[in-house]
């Protein structure tokens, strides 16, 4: 519960999100086993629901999910990488770039498929905040299960371009035809384009996940000597945050450095 409640703090908008996903994923299942599951199809994104002019469709798929698989694979994407790109770019903007890049993402997969194609899940938004990271922190060391099984240390741009092409090579050659790939393409460029767009500029400060304890401690010491002598205010609200989270992590029992 006191890593629910840190989490909430630190990335309230994320938190939110994985749990309308999940609240949504129940509100299926329940319509599904009283045999309702027709109505389903009312918020799901294809060529038809469109032209019938249901637009909501086009955030409300961002909700939706297949199977329980499904679910899990996009939630434990959204709630890993999440809180890091909405540090980075404010709530608002993250907001905005995991709606666009599901949005982005949705139309690009709607308009290549058959016009009774639905299409459910959120992908293309997590998509988005993928390459959102690896565009801000291109050089950043990562290590990534390949095929889901096989660890392999990469950069981060590595991660993104290959993304954007496994997502486009398999478009074309229809590898796993069922999987939204330009869904996922959509998301990836659109989560690029706007973080290109808000970030012109050299990325900021290393992802907090990935410094070392010595780090931390020196930063948080940095931060706080700030505020003792010029008080709250003199932190940008990101440096805020950061110290929210710094402060947040348990302190070792019988002294020590944290």
């Amino acid at each position: 519960m006191q890593d629910l409640q840190a989490k909430f703090r630190t990335a309230p908008v994320t938190v939110v999100l994985a749990g309308l996903c999940v609240a949504v994923f129940a509100v299926e299942y329940f319509l599904l086993a009283t045999g309702r599951g027709e109505m389903i199809g009312m918020f799901a994104l294809s060529g038809e629901a469109l032209a019938r002019g249901r637009w909501w469709t086009l955030v409300t798929h961002l909700f939706l999910h297949a199977n329980l698989l499904h679910l899990f694979v996009n939630v434990a994407a959204l709630w890993f990488i999440g809180p890091e790109v909405e540090m980075m770019l404010g709530r608002a903007r993250f907001l905005v770039l995991y709606l666009v890049s599901g949005v982005a993402g949705g139309l690009l997969q709607t308009v290549f498929s058959a016009p009774s194609s639905e299409l459910v899940g959120a992908s293309g938004s997590v998509c988005g905040l993928l390459l959102s990271f690896t565009t801000a922190y291109p050089e950043m060391p990562l290590r990534a299960l390949l095929f889901f099984v096989l660890p392999v240390n990469m950069k981060a741009k590595t991660l993104g371009r290959g993304l954007i092409f496994f997502s486009a090579a398999c478009a074309v050659l229809r590898v796993l035809p069922q999987l939204g790939h330009l869904a996922h393409l959509g998301g990836a460029l659109a989560g690029a384009l706007l973080t290109k767009l808000w970030l012109p500029a050299a990325p900021g400060p290393r992802p907090f996940t990935v410094m070392t304890e010595e780090e931390r401690a020196a930063e948080a010491e940095v931060l706080l000597r700030r505020v003792t002598e010029e008080g709250l205010e003199s932190l940008s609200r990101e440096e805020q945050r950061r110290l929210g989270r710094l402060s947040d992590r348990p302190r070792p029992r019988g002294g020590g450095r944290w």
